[in-house]
């Protein structure tokens, strides 16, 4: 009896790495939002007593652990960018640019923000002074960081606005360059305490989430389109 040969799948890891986005996000979501408060961001000027209360969370702790173990999906969810942009008539440049970004903005905006909201839930007895920092760098290093993409999106938006291969939209390169602009709003947390240019302000979070959150989607639903049309003869594993 003569076994047929198994059926290759050359787009395994593609579709795999692109499985770990939306885990990843809702993961992120669960965390950041209903199990641990943090986000909606939480005033500058909360009073001491109230900072008190949301460091010393037990569900702040937990959160923190959860992102912890999922931190390390990151790279797989970033590596959908970067195959795309393997594929596209452009420099390397550009897909450098967007791993060292991406890492930069991991590093910054999220291990910085676990540790400083987790130390803070870590251990009681903490003097309020001490909470009202880590609190400030949290909220800080997390909003403040968007500045850390920057260099990211606009490679990326860059690499799909001059790529003759036609990998993925123009109109999404220009989307791209558009929504990279809403994190140079993220320069004046460091500045406001107050008002729409503060850390939890209508500019500086709101408006860019309603611009980053629908064009998030639209990536990956353009970056799955992508996968799937990608000729298995261009494959390198094909």
């Amino acid at each position: 009896m003569i076994l047929a040969p198994a059926r290759r799948r050359p787009k395994l890891d593609q579709w795999l790495a692109f499985a770990t986005v939306p885990f990843f996000f809702t993961l992120f979501g669960i965390v950041f939002v209903p199990l641990s408060g943090m986000m909606p961001p939480r005033s500058p000027s909360s009073s001491p007593p109230q900072i008190v209360d949301f460091m010393q969370s037990d569900s702040l702790l937990v959160a923190c652990a959860i992102l912890t173990l999922c931190f390390g999906l990151a790279p797989l969810s970033n590596a959908v960018y970067l195959i795309q942009i393997k594929r596209m008539s452009v420099s390397p440049v550009f897909r450098y640019s967007l791993m060292v970004g991406s890492m930069s903005g991991a590093i910054v905006g999220m291990l910085f923000p676990m540790f400083c909201f987790g130390l803070g839930a870590f251990r009681t007895g903490y003097d309020p002074s001490v909470l009202a920092m880590l609190y400030d760098f949290g909220y800080l290093a997390y909003i403040g960081s968007l500045g850390c993409f920057c260099v990211m999106w606009l490679a990326f938006g860059l690499a799909i606005i001059l790529d003759t291969n036609s990998v993925l939209p123009k109109w999404l390169g220009y989307y791209t360059v558009w929504q990279y602009v809403t994190e140079l709003m993220a320069a004046p947390v460091w500045i406001a305490t107050s008002g729409p240019f503060a850390w939890n302000g209508l500019m500086t979070f709101w408006f860019a989430m309603v611009i980053y959150v629908p064009w998030q989607i639209i990536v990956y639903v353009c970056i799955h389109r992508s996968i799937k049309n990608q000729p298995d003869d261009e494959l390198e594993n094909a």
